[in-house]
């Protein structure tokens, strides 16, 4: 009876132990999809008599994540949907032609720019939900290297939120360095204000499918 009682408690506990071995394991890779209808870069140049600012399209991308940490990605940028927003009409109009022109970003012969994540320093995350970001920015035929913080606002399953500021030097791109005039009289730095959300395919909205 002894042995028997034994056997049973031995077989009571293997069964115990394989069941607990079968539970899944935290992390795993997983893709998010940029969604464009929420996912917007605003810009701003000054230059001594004053500044103009607008907006740039993100087109599409994808968001690469290991243990649910961002780890890599690549975002598509439409370099024709740039647009001025502290102009109207005509000097708008006149504006957002010399920007898509060979003075500037020359959209016919680069219509799309490329951002592509590298790497990603996560040791802020936990306490200030920030990160820094190492990537490759290519823009008018050259790719720079850039390194700038991101804010994450929402990292789930199913959804990311962030933003970012990012500070260029035009003249690293060949941006308006070829006119005299204005490598002469725009400064070097443009600002760009990145907003990016992205989600599982099946839960973008609908605007953006």
């Amino acid at each position: 009876m002894k042995t028997l009682l034994f056997c049973l408690l031995m077989l009571s506990n293997a069964g115990i132990s394989t069941h607990t071995n079968n539970y899944p394991k935290p992390g795993g890779v997983s893709v998010l999809t940029v969604d464009p209808a929420v996912s917007t870069i605003n810009w701003k140049a000054e230059k001594p008599t004053g500044k103009h600012n607008g907006t740039i399209r993100i087109q599409s991308g994808d968001l690469v994540f290991y243990c649910k940490q961002l780890a890599k990605g690549s975002i598509t940028i439409d370099m024709n949907s740039i647009t001025v927003c502290d102009l109207v009409m005509l000097d708008k109009q006149k504006l957002e032609n010399n920007l898509k022109g060979d003075n500037f970003f020359d959209t016919d012969s680069f219509p799309l720019a490329k951002l592509d994540i590298v790497s990603v320093d996560h040791r802020s995350e936990s306490v200030y939900h920030f990160v820094t970001v190492t990537g490759n920015l290519m823009l008018h035929g050259i790719s720079k290297k850039v390194v700038f913080t991101v804010d994450i606002s929402k990292n789930t399953d199913t959804s990311f939120m962030a933003q970012a500021d990012i500070k260029i030097n035009r003249r690293d791109w060949n941006i308006a360095t070829k006119n005299v005039k204005y490598d002469t009289f725009i400064y070097s730095d443009i600002n760009l204000h990145v907003l990016l959300q992205a989600n599982k395919a099946n839960t973008q909205t609908a605007a953006s499918l």
